[in-house]
């Protein structure tokens, strides 16, 4: 019997490469490895997407270059435009910006390319005319020859009516909703400023019930909150849009009235005591009532006025009203 001699064109492993390299089966791995790998881009893609839109926070990409500009799914959502139908670009941005915000928006991109920093809150209004507060973030990225600007963007509507209506609080009796007795000083402070600087003539009256505690004893205390409560709305309504109407506490009210000299000033607090007087008030027990104000008026004068001194004149000629007989106004003497 022959021996056998090794031939190169023997039977080879299954599974060897011709080249000696790696198994053929590593193909059907390296497939299977893309494949999962694709799957679980999808995944984190699905995540992204969903994380943004709890978030209410997208992403953008804007070319400073060639303005070409990406924004992620949320920011259609943000912007309530179908993808399908809006090619997103700087200028169709830039109409969808509230016109008050408009410069301060601009701004913020010049400062972008100058600084490489992005930082603005603005409104914009959608196409079904909703208007949306916004807050962009994004820093400047040089991506070879061109600028690259990627940013964020988050809806925070529901953040700014929340310190909207924090301010509100801040300011804002809760019975009356007039000003409170906080921002009644603020702006009395700011209108002396304005005085001293201008001389333009702002005049303060403060009023309060007369017997208020014989309102609340004989018709119980809903009936002086109801009382409280409907002149707070006469004096919204009534007033002009850049009066102050506060309440100081308890029955106790004032008026700021800017670019307002003492003689139109006492005409104000007439009209006031006069439509308070006019009004009729019903008792849990339907009893009918009315009540009166006494009011007392007072303007800056003179380049050493205070805040102090004008409140004590109003205040004291409150209470010669009072003594007078009440339900009457009663003003500065070169008022009267």
């Amino acid at each position: 019997m022959k021996a056998s001699h090794n031939n190169s064109k023997r039977e080879r492993p299954k599974g060897e490469s011709h080249d000696g390299g790696s198994p053929a089966v590593s193909c059907e791995q390296v497939r299977r490895e893309l494949e999962e790998a694709h799957e679980e881009i999808a995944h984190l893609k699905y995540t992204l997407n969903r994380v943004q839109r709890i978030a209410r926070l997208g992403y953008w990409r804007l070319s400073l270059k060639t303005g070409d500009l990406f924004w992620s799914e949320v920011i259609y959502d943000i912007f309530g435009v179908d993808p399908k139908s809006f090619t997103p670009s700087l200028l169709g941005f830039k109409a969808m910006v509230h016109p008050e915000d408009l410069e301060s928006v601009e701004a913020a991109i010049v400062r972008a390319h100058q600084k490489g920093q992005h930082d603005v809150v603005h409104r914009i209004i959608r196409p079904d005319g909703e208007i949306r507060w916004v807050h962009e973030l994004a820093d400047n990225v040089p991506e070879g020859d061109d600028q690259i600007l990627i940013g964020t963007v988050r809806d925070i509507t529901e953040q700014k009516k929340l310190e909207l209506r924090l301010r509100q609080l801040s300011r804002t009796d809760e019975l009356t909703a007039l000003f409170n007795r906080r921002y009644f000083m603020q702006r009395l402070v700011q209108e002396l400023a304005r005085y001293r600087r201008y001389g333009r003539p702002t005049s303060v009256v403060l009023f309060d019930f007369d017997y208020f505690k014989r309102i609340n004893d004989t018709h119980g205390h809903p009936a002086g909150d109801q009382v409280l409560v409907s002149v707070g709305a006469l004096l919204r309504e009534r007033l002009r849009t850049n009066d102050i109407p506060a309440r100081l506490g308890g029955e106790e009210f004032a008026l700021l009235l800017p670019e307002t000299g003492l003689k139109e000033a006492v005409g104000v607090a007439e009209k006031v005591r006069q439509l308070v007087f006019e009004q009729a008030f019903m008792s849990e027990e339907g009893n009918r009532f009315s009540v009166s104000i006494t009011c007392g008026v007072s303007a800056f004068h003179g380049t050493e006025e205070t805040v102090e001194a004008i409140l004590h004149r109003a205040d004291q000629n409150l209470y010669e009203g009072k003594r007078a007989g009440r339900n009457r106004v009663v003003a500065d003497e070169r008022g009267r």
